[in-house]
């Protein structure tokens, strides 16, 4: 699991461009640091910068903006979108289905 210093990323499912770069993170479960909770976020929770994510705790409220050259570090855990998928939602995260 790799560790951003506040968060562990559980999972993500991310779009690449043509060289492989992160262009948008899609979805994504992080277990906090703070408080040891698990979050599961997609689509419109999750925070973009440019070239970043911000990376939130929705129980205790801790955040870290991560560059996702940053996030391409967690390749044992990343999925890529094609645009097909991009355009139907993406995939579910882990424990959760497409209901």
């Amino acid at each position: 699991m790799p560790n951003t210093g506040r968060f562990f990323v559980l999972a993500l499912y991310a779009d690449r461009d043509p060289a492989g770069a992160i262009v948008q993170v899609r979805s994504m479960a992080l277990r906090c640091e703070a408080c040891g909770q698990v979050t599961r976020t997609d689509g419109a929770q999750i925070a973009r910068l440019d070239g970043g994510t911000i990376l939130a705790c929705t129980h205790c409220g801790a955040t870290q903006a991560v560059a996702n050259a940053r996030l391409e570090e967690c390749g044992h855990v990343l999925a890529v979108t094609s645009p097909a998928i991009a355009a139907t939602g993406g995939l579910p995260l882990p424990g959760q289905g497409r209901g």
